[in-house]
């Protein structure tokens, strides 16, 4: 489990770091969908615990990704073209947490922040997105 002051780091860099600063690191693909190209920041990537590994991911979202984002969050994300997200993985129990996203431009430019106290695990699903990036910095 993080320490407070860990998690209060990590917050304070979503909130602070532009979408350049973010994406200035080691981003690595590891999978697509029909909603973009996924990446994790391999620079990035922290193992806190013996199970627990700190992680970023981007997904570069493809026209799909754009239409069902608009259509779920609404218009003010028409113009997002990645989405960072700093997450959380636990290897020994097969789960995930967000911690962080960051909504970003076609030109770099934060469209929108959010950030999150530590929420609940959710469990990763086998074939899934989570699942391929579970595999990738979990084994």
């Amino acid at each position: 489990m993080p320490t407070g002051q860990s998690v209060i780091s990590l917050v304070l860099g979503l909130i602070f770091a532009t979408c350049d600063e973010v994406s200035a690191t080691d981003w690595r693909f590891y999978t697509r969908s029909e909603f973009g190209l996924y990446q994790y920041d391999a620079e990035d990537l922290s193992h806190l615990f013996k199970s627990l590994v700190r992680v970023r991911q981007k997904l570069v979202l493809r026209d799909r990704g754009t239409t069902h984002l608009v259509r779920e969050l609404g218009k003010e994300h028409e113009n997002v073209r990645e989405i960072i997200t700093s997450g959380e993985s636990d290897c020994i129990g097969k789960k995930s947490r967000i911690l962080g996203l960051i909504y970003c431009s076609e030109n770099g430019v934060v469209i929108k922040r959010e950030s999150y106290d530590p929420i609940e695990w959710d469990s990763i699903i086998s074939d899934s997105v989570d699942d391929i990036l579970y595999q990738v910095v979990c084994e």
